[in-house]
């Protein structure tokens, strides 16, 4: 296919169609990759299937950026998922070169979690074999599984929760062909989501948060005998019994860290569609 859509306005405007047929017929669905046959997820109703690779082909999207709409739409949610739907295949021109955008959003992702500072020589590797790959040089795969392999050693070096864990791993996970890989997008961006469980919350502190994590693996060791049996126990409810006000601060900060979580969520398809109509 030469470029978006195959250089052919008819296949972008009875794709826009498709998907607006849906919409207006509340058939289109937001999560996993679904079609049953009348309604189902954005790349399920464009194809009338499941097959990421089959979007490619058919639209001219490159693999990663397929495999990448049903978690786009799902990040929207279904107050806004239809027009992030919508606002994928309208910003793009017919025969637009697509080919660079995954690296876009890739470098994207990767410089947000500091990549360039925390784990530089990873980086550089990693954007190396992305840049080698775009140029088109035939790259092994040998090739890309010794750099990963090197950088998942550097991982087992660094304290477990660390930003430079966090950093290392974005880059193993980012070291992937980027014409062959349906997920590699999506596995990045969800490792970037959870960036914010390391942020730190000035309200509860990391002391507390600490003492409230001993004081739940405490609880969950003194009850496994009875969950060994069987019996329900509710953990929350004996932390808030043990300790009132720290389980009370406590779940004020899981609060604010699902809050975080859904704000970050909820940009994702912003960031992508701006990479995207730049193209």
């Amino acid at each position: 296919m030469t470029g978006a859509f195959g250089g052919n306005p008819a296949i972008k405007a009875a794709l826009l169609t498709r998907l607006e047929n849906h919409i207006a017929n509340g058939t289109l669905r937001f999560g996993g990759t679904v079609w049953d046959g009348s309604g189902g997820s954005a790349l399920g109703v464009s194809t009338e299937g499941g097959d990421s690779a089959d979007y490619a082909s058919r639209f001219g999207y490159p693999l990663p950026m397929a495999g990448l709409l049903d978690p786009l739409t799902a990040y929207a949610g279904s107050d806004s998922g239809g027009d992030a739907a919508l606002r994928w295949v309208e910003c793009v021109e017919v025969g637009a070169d697509l080919s660079r955008v995954p690296q876009r959003i890739v470098d994207h992702f990767l410089t947000d979690m500091g990549v360039e500072r925390l784990a530089a020589s990873s980086y550089a590797d990693v954007r190396a074999l992305h840049r080698a790959e775009a140029s088109g040089v035939v790259m092994h795969r040998s090739e890309w599984t010794a750099i990963r392999r090197r950088i998942e050693a550097a991982v087992e070096t660094t304290l477990p929760h660390s930003h430079e864990r966090a950093a290392l791993n974005a880059c193993a996970t980012a070291c992937w062909p980027l014409q062959t890989s349906s997920s590699i997008l999506s596995t990045l961006i969800a490792a970037w989501l959870q960036g914010v469980n390391r942020e730190a919350d000035p309200a509860f502190g990391e002391l507390k948060t600490k003492r409230a994590m001993a004081t739940l693996d405490e609880i969950y060791q003194q009850t496994q005998p009875m969950r060994e049996k069987g019996e329900a126990v509710d953990i929350p409810a004996l932390f808030r019994m043990r300790d009132p006000i720290l389980a009370a601060g406590f779940e004020a900060s899981l609060e604010r860290a699902n809050a975080r979580y859904l704000d970050r969520a909820q940009s994702v398809p912003g960031i992508v569609l701006a990479h995207l109509a730049t193209a």
